[in-house]
């Protein structure tokens, strides 16, 4: 594991780290597993006991995937510094320099001391002339597990159907069987005049200004199909195409971060005829 930009600390320079009964890890979402979080194989770090680890095809060891809330903590670190009284944020140490990107607005000395990027300037700089390196950290473990609590309270968005019976909700099918009956999912079934509800349910909302309805999520990411007409919308967005449940037709789907959605909503059509 690298070392904060002084080299007093053994601390990141950059990059998710999480916690483990008092270890840390080097850490990132565990691709394909969600919500947990991957414990990542580091030199001089012990693998966590009692956690089965992923491995590669030839055996390798690819990381300890984890439920986030067995975690004591999970954030992504930075660090920054000064050298000859400017701000920089840390990019790299390696031996004796530490590399770190311009974060001040004096012209004049970035063009003296600095090179020029693509946007800003950057450099290198001996490690003895480094002062006031401190760490910034930046929670992910709150807001992930806030994540979780939101998508399993909405049933991750999907469309589907509900039965009430004496008090009590439960999944159903969307329409009664030969018999007349509506079969729920935990077993059995009932008559519609029995249940004290019956509907369906689905969400829509809007990307980038697009409409779309809600099929579920994908890695924590809700998964929409556009119900616009706009083959224009579509191809400006990078939509995905895909094949629609009856195998004849196309549709377009995006998957999106919960938080760049807007006008979520819930939506529920009865279908209990009027009593």
């Amino acid at each position: 594991m690298t070392t904060d930009p002084s080299g007093r600390h053994h601390q990141p320079v950059k990059g998710e780290f999480a916690a483990f009964r008092g270890v840390v890890h080097p850490a990132r979402p565990a691709a394909g597993r969600w919500p947990c979080v991957e414990l990542l194989p580091a030199p001089g770090v012990p693998a966590p006991e009692g956690v089965a680890p992923r491995l590669a095809a030839d055996g390798s060891v690819l990381g300890y995937p984890l439920p986030p809330e067995r975690l004591d903590a999970w954030y992504a670190v930075h660090w920054t510094f000064h050298w000859r009284g400017e701000p920089f944020e840390c990019t790299d140490r390696v031996d004796a320099t530490v590399s770190g990107n311009y974060l001040g607005e004096d012209r004049e000395f970035a063009r003296q001391h600095l090179k020029r990027r693509v946007t800003g300037y950057r450099g290198v700089f001996p490690l003895a002339e480094v002062t006031e390196p401190e760490e910034h950290r930046r929670d992910l473990l709150a807001p992930h597990l806030d994540l979780v609590r939101r998508l399993a309270e909405a049933d991750h968005f999907r469309p589907g159907c509900r039965a009430v019976l004496g008090g009590t909700v439960h999944r159903a099918a969307p329409a009664t069987d030969p018999q007349g009956l509506v079969a729920l999912a935990d077993g059995g079934a009932v008559p519609p005049a029995q249940l004290d509800a019956w509907y369906r349910t689905h969400w829509t909302f809007r990307w980038r200004g697009g409409p779309f309805e809600a099929v579920g999520t994908v890695e924590g990411r809700i998964k929409g199909v556009y119900t616009g007409g706009s083959w224009g919308f579509a191809d400006a967005n990078q939509l995905d195409e895909e094949s629609a449940p009856d195998g004849t037709h196309t549709r377009y789907t995006v998957e999106a971060e919960l938080d760049s959605v807007t006008d979520l909503a819930p939506h529920r059509t009865d279908l209990l005829p009027p009593r």
